[in-house]
């Protein structure tokens, strides 16, 4: 039976690597959500991928989602990764912009997984991951909204890991650096050349997906080698 996987920010970037790579290996369904259609092309003609085009904070996105499970009949994997970053002075940031951060980093994939967690109740199993970054961690200069949705997607994390395990559902912190992805590349003053090639950090991941299910990688750190 080919394991049912959820991936958020499917349609591009470090989603897109990880769906990729779960398709190649043939022993996962995939239901893969993105707002960027032409990122789907890669998906279209398969047929153990289910595709949800639409705002991942969006109510009506995530009905779609449950529908797409319940159709399957369970959930082994949830992958919240969709996101986006901020890095800018604390005194450039505004309402808007905290509105825009707090629904996309940290409501939605809270929303999301309160959809889909009674699932994994019921079946009595399951693997959550939230993709966070290492300012989730530790927190930096000019990254202040960013640092607290992703401290705030740690705590979440962190919580419901201690209520999941009762019911033999683990629940994974993965923290990486910056990724070669557009979301990085379109941010100023930045050494692209040091960022982490987001096709080996995808396969680390999907590494830890298939761990025993024993055991539970609870918190992982992912930081870039350079000199």
């Amino acid at each position: 039976m080919k394991k049912v996987v959820v991936l958020t920010g499917a349609s591009s970037g470090f989603g897109k690597e990880i769906a990729k790579l779960l398709l190649k290996k043939g022993n996962y369904y995939l239901i893969l959500t993105g707002r960027n259609e032409k990122g789907f092309a890669d998906f279209t003609d398969s047929s153990d991928v289910t595709l949800v085009l639409g705002d991942i904070t969006k109510k009506t996105t995530i009905d779609m989602i449950e529908n797409a499970v319940l159709e399957q009949g369970r959930i082994d994997i949830l992958i919240n990764n969709a996101g986006i970053i901020m890095i800018q002075p604390f005194m450039q940031n505004t309402e808007m912009q905290l509105d825009e951060i707090f629904a996309i980093n940290l409501k939605a994939p809270m929303l999301l997984t309160h959809r889909l967690y009674p699932i994994m109740v019921k079946q009595q199993s399951g693997l959550i991951v939230n993709i966070n970054s290492v300012v989730g961690k530790e927190a930096k200069a000019n990254h202040t909204m960013y640092s607290v949705v992703k401290f705030g997607l740690k705590g979440f994390a962190d919580a419901l890991r201690l209520e999941a395990r009762s019911n033999n559902i683990r629940v994974m912190n993965f923290h990486p650096g910056g990724i070669n992805t557009n979301l990085y590349r379109n941010l100023p003053d930045v050494p692209k050349e040091k960022y982490m090639d987001p096709t080996k950090l995808a396969e680390t991941l999907v590494h830890l997906l298939e761990v025993d299910p024993s055991l539970s990688p609870d918190e992982i750190v992912i930081n870039r080698m350079t000199k």
